[in-house]
């Protein structure tokens, strides 16, 4: 209980600051898509591109992690959720040029990196050993809360006012809650918990560890299907046969599958064997995959499905933030957690690319669909072999 009483204020913060920094828009760009689509004439193929760029961007996380380790979570995470809030304001007002709007999409991978879960598992982390794996799922849980309640809203906003009114909502959000929640909440890693974890490690001893090769190796298959669907959720929910005003919440149901995946899997690594664990919570998206292969034109399905995929996205942060501080400490708990989100940037991009392509090449999202199941059903075998040190109890 001294963990906890110690520790929620950050559990809070992290939780207000993941809700509200990039992932928010990861979640709702979607529902961009249509009204930019009438303005540009783009397909959903050259949408995929322009995802991509994010995740482009994106690939400074190791460094971004070096600084946290260098610097402290609190001073980094702060100035890039500022950073983001100003990068939105300029995409919400400025005119729109085709090239201009992709540059802005390229510096949104770069600044947002910065608020990703690199700041908020870290910060976490260093508060918590013994309950360390709940204390990163309620953390990564306001993500999935936001998720779940802002996708509807999102829709309404960008329906009624304009996509612009969408940017302008996400500036709001990370400037007046995401921002504060960063400077009064967070707090600086107890150095009595650094020792509690394995010893430090050195950067080659990081890349001779067949456990940082296997994390990488099953990031790399995770991440790939889950990004490819959900940067298309709501085109890809109207192809399942779900109506025009509902397919939003096919983000929402999603988003619901990740908060019972978060609590489940987090409540579970700190009492069973978390290779068993994360074998587990990696292999039920699968199933999900392979019913929206099979099952085209059923709305009820086609939600249960992605439900069932936003259970392993849900499980990812814990899972990798709970392994990489377990296997590796956390004094360079940062640079080697960049490493893990570059393979996931990686994956985001082939898949964000591969998802719109296909729907381009086939006319459909079932040939995806398919490989993505296979691509969790390997990512679950892979990460059940990372090896853990015996945990070591406060």
């Amino acid at each position: 209980m001294d963990e906890w009483r110690r520790g929620w204020p950050v559990v809070t913060g992290a939780a207000l600051a993941a809700a509200t920094g990039i992932n928010l828009l990861y979640y709702v760009f979607s529902i961009f898509i249509p009204p930019l689509q009438q303005e540009t004439g783009w397909t959903l193929g050259e949408f995929s591109q322009l995802q991509a760029l994010v995740g482009v961007g994106s690939l400074t996380a190791p460094a971004v992690g070096w600084a946290m380790d260098r610097y402290g979570v609190r001073p980094v995470y702060a100035l890039g959720m500022a950073m983001l809030t100003l990068l939105f304001l300029t995409v919400a007002v400025m005119p729109f040029v085709p090239t201009l709007f992709g540059v802005m999409v390229f510096i949104t991978g770069l600044i947002g990196v910065w608020t990703t879960s690199i700041a908020y598992t870290r910060a976490v982390a260093g508060w918590f050993h013994d309950n360390r794996g709940m204390a990163l799922a309620l953390a990564a849980t306001g993500l999935s809360l936001s998720a779940v309640l802002m996708p509807p809203l999102f829709g309404l906003v960008i329906e009624n006012q304009g996509w612009r009114a969408g940017y302008l909502l996400l500036a709001t959000l990370s400037g007046l809650v995401g921002l504060p929640a960063i400077l009064f909440l967070l707090k600086g890693t107890p150095a009595a918990l650094l020792t509690k974890d394995a010893p430090d490690v050195t950067d080659p001893s990081v890349l001779r560890s067949p456990g940082f090769w296997l994390l990488i190796a099953s990031m790399l298959c995770i991440n790939f299907p889950g990004s490819g669907i959900l940067s298309q959720m709501v085109p890809m929910m109207l192809e399942e046969g779900v109506a025009a005003g509902a397919a939003a919440l096919g983000i929402s149901a999603f988003a619901a599958g990740q908060v019972v995946g978060r609590l489940a899997c987090g409540y579970l690594l700190d009492r069973a064997n978390p290779q068993r664990v994360a074998f587990f919570f990696t292999l039920v998206p699968a199933l999900g995959c392979f019913l929206l292969w099979q099952m085209t034109g059923s709305p009820a399905v086609a939600f249960l499905a992605v439900a069932a995929i936003g259970v392993q996205q849900g499980a990812e942060i814990d899972l990798f933030a709970f392994f990489v501080a377990r296997r590796f400490g956390l004094a360079r708990y940062g640079t080697i957690y960049g490493w893990i989100q570059v393979a996931a940037w990686a994956s985001t991009i082939v898949g964000v690319l591969s998802f719109g392509k296909v729907h381009d090449l086939t006319g459909g999202y079932g040939l995806f669909q398919l490989a993505g199941g296979l691509a969790y059903v390997v990512g679950a075998i892979l990460i059940a072999m990372v090896s853990l040190p015996p945990v070591r109890r406060a």
